[in-house]
């Protein structure tokens, strides 16, 4: 058996996780980012707020290339 094993069932998915696997820091941090795309999904948000975040990492990034690459 792997480390990860996902079942599906008539209306849910288990998954099981062997704890020598990955610490107990890591899983907590994944349930919380499942927990968080779980809300965000239910948000709904239209095309226009996509559209927003990428101009804002577009500007971002265009404020601190240099950063990280130089030139």
């Amino acid at each position: 058996m792997t480390s990860i094993h996902l079942e599906s069932n008539q209306d849910r998915y288990t998954i099981s996780i062997d704890k020598n696997a990955v610490d107990k820091a890591w899983m907590i941090k994944l349930i919380e980012r499942l927990r968080m795309e779980e809300l965000a999904h239910q948000l709904n948000f239209d095309e226009s707020v996509e559209e927003l975040g990428e101009q804002i990492k577009a500007d971002w990034w265009a404020k601190n290339k240099s950063r990280f690459i130089n030139e």
